[in-house]
């Protein structure tokens, strides 16, 4: 997962997106307070969802209906269809809780959830991975000759 700055398939917008995302769910693995730790690893979730849009191009697409990112990632990635639901059914917690409105969340919740957006980011790489691969010409498509 993080750490991966060199890495081919980690360049471009999707991949410091996906890099901006290890870095704010290891920091907030660090947070104390379960609610801080669940809204930080919210934060990058979305920051996965961000990598999963740069890479599909939607990112660029015409302003869309929805600015929702779990609604753009569902309708530009149907893969991660259950990743947006799962994302999504928390979104007003993560609101509430940045209102300032208390919401109850154990650290054992928060971990849980924490753990989740590290296996989605992971999925996210994975994508990304594949993407670089189908992507990338073959040396007989260069020069004309076979592969």
């Amino acid at each position: 997962m993080a750490g991966q700055n060199n890495d081919p398939r980690r360049t471009g917008r999707a991949g410091a997106l996906l890099d901006r995302a290890d870095t704010m769910v290891t920091g907030a693995w660090a947070e104390s307070d379960p609610r801080e730790r669940f809204r930080a690893a919210y934060l990058a979730a979305l920051r996965g969802a961000g990598a999963v849009l740069a890479a599909t191009g939607a990112d660029r697409a015409p302003r869309a209906r929805s600015r929702n990112a779990w609604v753009l990632m569902q309708q530009a990635a149907p893969e991660f269809v259950m990743w947006a639901d799962y994302f999504s059914s928390f979104s007003a917690t993560r609101a509430a809780i940045e209102a300032g409105m208390h919401r109850a969340i154990d650290d054992a919740a928060a971990d849980e959830f924490a753990t989740r957006v590290e296996a989605f980011l992971h999925d996210v790489e994975d994508a990304l991975a594949v993407a670089a691969v189908r992507l990338r010409p073959t040396r007989g498509s260069l020069t004309g000759g076979t592969a």
